[in-house]
């Protein structure tokens, strides 16, 4: 029998993760990440190999993950889409069609750093993979199960009723993977467990699973609600942007782009890196250093900076403890969750008794794992 594949597009803002996996077991048979999309130094990365080249918009990358997989893009039998927003119409993997591709332009301005680009990967895989079908994995169904008292917002009803405005959740990819590791690892049905998932990276977020369920999560309406973010703000009293529109003359597009890509922890202490922050906060990070001597105010403020994150944390942890009643356990995943012992060391002295498990996400698996079962 001839062997098929399947082909994960994960797509952020200025980059585009790949996996490629073999149908029948789901090995990955190939994987790496294009960079830096449309913006200088853009690179694709394959294992060990690093190759710098100028990439203009998410179709170009598309087109160089094809060129670097010529030997095995003739044998992909599907191709495996993140996105993001999918609102409450699109709760199950979907098939993607010119009608369903209509119907997701909508939630466009709900996740702007996210969905244009994923859709912008689909529109390419259908150009350039023409009668490969596409299935749109949505970071929003994971948060189906959510209890209206959990999902509405205290607002006029008919705001949800006309609009639609309410908690959605995002992660919901990684938060579904690490809870099911979660189950194998304690050796216990996931619909007899209750957990805390913390998915840390660029983008964090924390996620209340009861009896295997999504009951509640950090993020909301868009992913800028919850936690402090690299870049997005987190909850904020809302009145602070109507101030600042009143107060500054800001536009609605400038409170936007001020909350989701110069808040959080590039705010406050000008660092995108949480390495970076712990350094100049007086913390030692094994295998990175950074040039030159750190002011005393920089270290101040990166030490307040940490200490704003990690409170967060624990706020949320401690109100989904007490919803849970009993937590089996406290889950730490992706970028700093998963690398950083000194993050979860900050926010486990608080919570001594919880059972704490790290455990690597692996979103493309998931997404794969439900490209299959249109095979069966």
């Amino acid at each position: 029998m001839p062997q098929k594949y399947i082909l994960v597009i994960n797509a952020g803002s200025a980059t585009l993760k790949f996996k490629i996996f073999d149908l029948a077991k789901l090995q990955p048979a190939m994987e790496g990440i294009v960079e830096r999309i449309g913006l200088m130094g853009s690179f694709i990365k394959i294992g060990d190999k690093k190759e710098i080249v100028e990439v203009e918009n998410h179709e170009q990358a598309f087109k160089l993950v094809l060129a670097n997989a010529a030997n095995i893009n003739g044998k992909i039998v599907a191709v495996g889409h993140r996105v993001v927003h999918g609102g409450e119409e699109f709760t199950q993997p979907t098939l993607i069609t010119a009608q369903i591709i209509k119907k997701l332009e909508k939630y466009n301005q709900l996740a702007p750093l996210h969905n244009p680009v994923g859709l912008d990967c689909i529109e390419a895989s259908r150009k350039y993979l023409k009668n490969i079908p596409d299935v749109a994995i949505f970071d929003t169904a994971f948060y189906k199960t959510l209890p209206r008292y959990a999902f509405l917002y205290a607002l006029p009803i008919k705001y949800y009723q006309k609009y639609k405005i309410r908690r959605y959740g995002f992660h919901g990819i990684s938060h579904q993977y690490v809870a099911e590791q979660a189950a194998w690892r304690l050796k216990k049905p996931l619909s007899k467990l209750n957990l805390i998932t913390c998915h840390l990276g660029s983008g964090c977020s924390i996620t209340a699973i009861k009896n295997g369920q999504a009951v509640d999560t950090s993020m909301g309406f868009t992913p800028l609600e919850g936690l402090v973010m690299s870049t997005r703000s987190g909850s904020i009293d809302p009145a602070i942007c109507l101030y600042l529109m009143r107060r500054l003359k800001m536009t609605a597009d400038e409170i936007d782009d001020l909350l989701n890509k110069h808040s959080g922890l590039f705010g406050l202490s000008g660092s995108l890196d949480m390495r970076e922050i712990l350094i100049k906060a007086g913390y030692a990070v094994p295998g990175f250093k950074l040039k030159g001597q750190v002011k005393a105010k920089d270290k101040a403020m990166a030490k307040l900076t940490l200490e704003i994150f990690i409170y967060n944390i624990k706020k949320y942890i401690g109100a989904y403890s007490s919803v849970l009643k009993k937590v089996d356990a406290l889950i730490f995943t992706a970028g700093i969750g998963e690398r950083s012992p000194l993050i979860r060391g900050l926010i486990l002295k608080d919570f001594p008794k919880f059972k704490a498990l790290v455990i690597p996400t692996n979103e493309e698996l998931m997404i794969a794992s439900q490209v299959k079962k249109f095979f069966k």
